[in-house]
This record gives structure tokens, sequence and C-alpha cells, in this order.
């Protein structure tokens, strides 16, 4: 890996050659083209560009960049300011809620160990081993640019050897014991909403199976975001006008591609539906499997895939990190001048980092014991992320249609109804996380995402619409640039021959 220096001689060197610019002699500045490309946008380079397709595709600038462009100058300001607050709320709650549902999978483990322990169950011990977590998933991120790409490749690894693991070792085990589903399993439906009983203890149905259904699409919504921490990490990728792209698609379809197999194995191999559901752990994974491969293999499926996890949360905090220094780069953030620094050495947004590993334990700490308050957080993440994405999206088919720029690698004439299928998705999905997930609904079962995101809501607008000249709307007119136009308009990309 290159050093500081030499990355920065690669990239930017500087001539002896003036040139007359608008403001004027300028030095003549050789960029490499990705380089030159984000100079386009109003950036000077300032992260060592070390990540290639691989690195990219594991993580799988921000999009507000995206939102103030296609907005135009009387749009642009406001979607680019409300794209950053919920894409940065949405990944900000992303990573206590992945470190507490992680830490779930290590108390389910300790409890197989320890059966009889009344230590670990409590509310306090599982947060400090969230706090834990936090803590380890930060440390490479402050590093050097060599921890984070190992860091992500060591995701892409664990994540498929563990793949592996369900692979051989599930049909082996099931066949050894009693057997596989039958194919009737299919279409076998359990609605588990109700949990309401009347005075002779039988369930009152006050969701019907439909509606079951759509709950159910919460699942794969809580799983499939995040695709595009492909974007937060272009400054740093080799190629990324077209390495960003392939990386966001194919690491999506790699996640389709290992899901649909595996979830068909975890199906067909389950022993006892009604003892899974009914579970005395944490996570009910963990009563899948002791009912599969036993105590023993159950402990060390558990212990892998908090490992596992625990490196997903780096990678998540990665992305929270870059949006961070992103938009306080921008001046969005309080206090942004502290957290868009770099260190001198690596050029790492530290400060960055460590606002978000403080931000996310506090999180945890307000949700101890809480699956209500657990389910809100994880929700908003979700919500967050997906409609930061639908800004640029509505933009990019609206205001920005004729003034968008298309990348080298794009979707070409499927990029309308892609966008078109996009915003209805995004929209559903909204409808669907704010809706309550148990009935009856009371104050154990209310889904408080909607205060969740009503909470975002209010702190976005406010800090827009805040009066005498404290509010966004008075100072912030889109990203800010660090590079100037000239600098840009005289610079010469390396390889085309000189100016």
């Amino acid at each position: 890996m290159a050093t500081t220096e030499e990355a920065s001689k690669e990239m930017v060197v500087e001539t002896t050659k003036p040139q007359d610019g608008p403001q004027g002699k300028i030095t003549v500045k050789e960029m490499s083209r990705d380089e030159h490309h984000l100079a386009t946008l109003g950036y000077k380079q300032v992260f060592i560009r070390s990540f290639g397709l691989f690195e990219n595709w594991a993580a799988t600038f921000t999009t507000m960049n995206f939102a103030f462009y296609l907005g135009g100058p009387t749009y642009g300001p406001f979607l680019s300011w409300l794209t950053a607050w919920f894409n940065w709320a949405g990944w900000l709650t992303i990573i206590p809620g992945l470190a507490q549902g992680n830490t779930n999978f290590f108390v389910s483990m300790l409890m197989i160990v320890y059966p009889d322990s009344t230590v670990i169950t409590k509310g306090w011990f599982g947060w400090c081993l969230t706090t834990i977590n936090i803590l380890l998933a930060v440390i490479p991120n402050c590093i050097s640019q060599f921890t984070v790409r190992h860091m992500l490749r060591a995701t892409a690894y664990s994540t498929t050897l563990l793949m592996a693991f369900y692979l051989i070792w599930f049909p082996i085990a099931a066949s050894r014991r009693n057997g596989f589903q039958p194919g009737s399993i299919m279409t076998t439906f359990y609605n588990g909403i109700n949990e309401g009983v009347d005075s002779n203890g039988n369930t009152i149905v006050q969701a019907g199976d439909s509606y079951c259904w759509i709950i159910g699409i919460l699942f794969g919504a809580w799983e499939f975001y995040g695709y595009d921490a492909s974007v937060h990490l272009s400054e740093e990728t080799h190629s990324a006008s077209s390495v960003v792209a392939k990386g966001m698609w194919t690491g999506s379809f790699a996640t389709w591609l290992l899901s649909i197999p595996a979830l068909l194995l975890i199906i067909f191999c389950m022993q006892d539906f009604l003892g899974i559901v009914n579970g005395s752990y944490p996570n009910n994974w963990a009563e899948y499997l002791v009912q599969l491969v036993g105590p023993k293999g159950a402990v060390a499926i558990l212990a892998f895939t908090w490992l596992d996890g625990l490196l997903a949360t780096g990678v998540c905090l990665l992305s929270a990190q870059r949006i961070t220094y992103a938009i306080a780069r921008d001046g969005i953030l309080p206090f942004s001048k502290v957290f868009s620094r770099v260190t001198k050495d690596h050029h790492l947004p530290v400060n960055a980092a460590l606002l978000i590993a403080f931000l996310s334990i506090a999180i945890n700490a307000a949700v101890i014991g809480s699956t209500v308050a657990f389910s809100a957080i994880t929700a908003a993440a979700t919500i967050g992320t997906n409609l930061s994405y639908l800004f640029p999206i509505v933009a990019r088919q609206t205001t920005g249609r004729k003034i968008f720029k298309p990348a080298k690698w794009n979707l070409g004439i499927w990029s309308l109804p892609i966008s078109i299928i996009s915003v209805l998705y995004i929209m559903f999905l909204f409808v669907v996380l704010m809706l309550p997930q148990l009935y009856p609904v009371n104050a154990e079962t209310l889904n408080y995402a909607p205060v969740v995101i009503g909470g975002i809501f209010v702190i976005a607008l406010g800090g827009w619409f805040m009066p005498f000249g404290l509010g966004g709307r008075y100072w912030f007119t889109g990203p800010k640039r660090t590079i100037s136009e000239a600098e840009v308009l005289v610079a010469r990309i390396k390889g085309d021959g000189d100016s």
C-alpha cells in the first residue's frame, strides 16, 4: 500500500507551467481521471484511493450531492438538506441496531453454555456487550486504509464461509435427526401477529393473514438496505465512475444469490417450528440451531455469527463515518469543522467515527431491555435510508431529467422504469414500517417508528426553517466546493497529453 506522501504524488503533480485563469495565474495540476471527476463535483481529493471492485462490493461522497445537482438552483439546497439528514439518521441508527442484534447472538450463546446464569439476561450486561461491539468495530476505521481494506475483505470471506457451513452442515444434521420438512412447508402460513386471548384462552384474531403477509415484508426490508455503501467509498475507489455502480449492483445481486438458497435450506432443515417461535433465547436462531445441530454446534455457529456481525458492524460504521464526514464538510452538522477533519498520516475522519460510536452507545443505553424501542430503531434505520434514496430518484426523473449526465456504467433506457418501481417500493415500505407489528396494540406492542421518524422530520425541517438567520434556508446553498472551478478548468488529466 502506498504511503500518504506517495499517494499524493501519484494523484496531484504541480507543474511549473502557469496559465491565466479567471482569477489570475493558476498552477496547472495533473490529476487522475478519478480525481478530476471528483473535482468537477467541487471537491478536492482528500482520501487515499486504495479500494477496488472487491472492497467496494464488500461494503455495499453522499446522496445529498445528487439531490442538490438534480434539484437545480431552486430545489437543490432543500432536497440535499433533507437527503443529508435522513441518510445520516438512517445510517446512525443502523449501527446500534446491528450491534444490539449481534449482542443477541452472543447472549444466546452464553445462555446455552450457562443456562442457570441470571446475570447474562440483565439489560446492563447486554448494553456492556453492545458497547464493546461498537468499540471493536470503530478501531479498524481509525487506524489506516490497510485495516479498513482488510476489514472489508474479511467481512466478505466470513459471510461466504458461514454460508458454506450452512450448506454442508445443515443437511447432514437434519438427515441424522428428524429428517427434512415436506414440500407442503412452502404453502404453510403462520400468523403470529395476534397475541391477545379471550377468557377461554383462545386467540383473538385482530389481524388477518393478508395483513400478516404485508408485515412479513419487513423481514426483507430490515435486511436489504445499505446498498449505497458503495457510493460512500467512491472517493477512495479506483475507477469510481464505473466500479461504484458495479459495486452496488453486484453487492445487491450477491445478497439475493446467497439468501435464496440459504432460506430454502433453513426452511427444509427446520425441526420444530413452534418450538423455535416460542423459544426462550433473545434470538430465535439459537433455538433453531440447538434443535438442528445440538448445543455444542449451536455455540460454535453463534460464536462465528457474532464475529461475522462484528465485522459487519465495522463496515456499516465505515459508511456512517464517511457520511458524517461528508455532511460535516458541507457544514450541515453542528461543530462541522471538528467532524470534517482527517488525520494527517492516513487521511481518515477519526472524529466522525468517534461521534458515530458515541451516539450509537448512547442510543443503545436508551433501549436497554426494550424490544419495542429496538424495533423502532431498526425501523428508523430502514425508513431513513430509503427516504434519502427517494429524494434524488424523484429529482432525477423530474427537475434533473434534462441536466443529468449518466456515468460510464449506467441504466440506459431502464432508468425511468426502474426509478418508478423504486419510488413505489419506497413509498409502500414507508407505510408498512409505520403499521403495528403485534396485536392488541398497547404500550408494549405499539410501533414507535412514527415517533422516531417524526423526530427526524422535526430536526431536519426545524433546522431548515429556523428564524433569525439561523436556519439552513438562510445560509445553506448546497455542498461546499473545496476546489475552485478555475483549478478544474486548467487541470490536466493523466494520459491525455499536455494541454
